[in-house]
C-alpha cells in the first residue's frame, strides 16, 4: 500500500499534480515522473468510479501516493475509494467544522470513524494483508479537506484543530470567485485568506495545500504551502497540442 511520507508531509515541499482525462496511461506517465502524490479528480474530471481501480493500479511500484478527490463527503464513495487503495482522500467545498468531522469519520475505522471494514479488498491486497492494512489505515489514510469560501477561511482554524485532518487545501479559483474577485489572486482580501490558512494550520500541527498557478510558485512557498500541486493533465496536453500546431505553422 503506497501512502503518503508523512514525515515529509510535515517538513518538506510535497509536489502533486492534478489528473482530470480519467485515464490510467495519464496517471501512468505522471507517477513515473517523480511527484510525491497525484491527485485523481472525480470531481470535475472526466474520469468514473468504473475506471478508478484501473488509475490506482497504474501508480503502483511508483514513490507516487494516489489521492482521490469526491464529489461530496459521501460514506459510502468515500468507502469504494479507499477499498480501491487510494492513499488519500481530497473532499471539495468543506466550509465547517462539521462538514470536516463527517470527512474524518467517514474515512477512518472504529472506534475513531464509522468507515465499514472488509478483508478481501484490494486495498489489502485481497486480504493477504488485511491486519497490516487495518492497523495502518486510521494513521496512515490522508485527509484532506478543500478551503474554498469565506466561511471556510474563518473556520480554518477550528477545522485546523479536529484530530485526523491532515490538510487544509485551498482551491484558488473557487476561493477567488467566493472572495468576489475572479481568477484574480492579488487581491489584498484574497492573499490575506490564504495567510490565514497557512496560519491556522501551523497552529494546530497540519499541512497548508494549495493548486498554485503560474507565476505565484515563489510566493506560494514563501507564504509556507507545502503539499503544492502544479497543472493538470488535461491542460499539460492542451497546451502541448497547440504548441505542436504553432510549430509547424511556423
Amino acid at each position: 500500500m503506497q501512502w503518503i511520507d508523512r514525515r515529509k508531509l510535515h517538513t518538506q515541499l510535497m509536489a502533486g499534480t492534478f489528473l482530470n482525462l480519467g485515464s490510467p496511461t495519464c496517471v501512468e506517465i505522471a507517477a513515473d515522473s517523480g511527484f510525491d502524490w497525484l491527485l485523481i479528480d472525480l470531481e470535475h474530471g472526466t474520469g468514473t468510479e468504473a475506471a478508478l481501480r484501473n488509475m490506482l493500479l497504474a501508480c503502483r511500484g511508483t514513490s507516487a501516493a494516489p489521492i482521490v478527490r469526491i464529489r461530496s463527503v459521501d460514506p459510502d464513495t468515500v468507502k469504494f475509494v479507499m477499498d480501491s487503495g487510494a492513499a488519500g482522500i481530497m473532499f471539495p467545498y468543506v466550509s465547517t467544522v462539521e462538514e470536516a468531522q463527517r470527512a474524518v469519520e467517514s474515512i477512518k475505522y472504529p472506534p475513531m470513524g464509522s468507515r465499514g471494514v472488509a478483508g478481501g479488498i484490494r486495498a489489502t491486497n485481497f486480504g493477504r494483508d488485511w491486519k497490516q492494512y487495518f492497523n495502518e489505515a486510521n494513521d496512515n489514510s490522508l485527509v484532506v479537506v478543500q478551503i474554498e469560501t469565506p466561511n471556510a477561511v474563518d473556520a480554518a482554524a477550528d477545522i485546523a484543530a479536529i484530530d485526523g485532518i491532515d490538510v487544509l487545501f485551498v482551491g484558488p479559483l473557487d476561493l477567488s470567485v467566493n472572495l468576489g474577485c475572479p481568477g484574480d489572486f492579488t487581491q489584498p482580501n484574497f492573499v490575506d485568506a490564504l495567510k490565514k490558512v497557512v496560519t491556522s494550520c501551523s497552529d494546530h500541527g497540519k499541512t497548508p495545500g494549495i493548486l498554485t498557478k503560474t507565476g505565484f510558485e515563489q510566493q506560494h512557498r514563501d507564504l509556507g504551502f507545502r503539499f503544492t500541486a502544479v497543472g493538470s493533465d488535461l491542460l499539460a496536453v492542451a497546451q502541448a497540442m497547440k504548441l505542436n500546431l504553432e510549430t509547424l505553422q511556423q
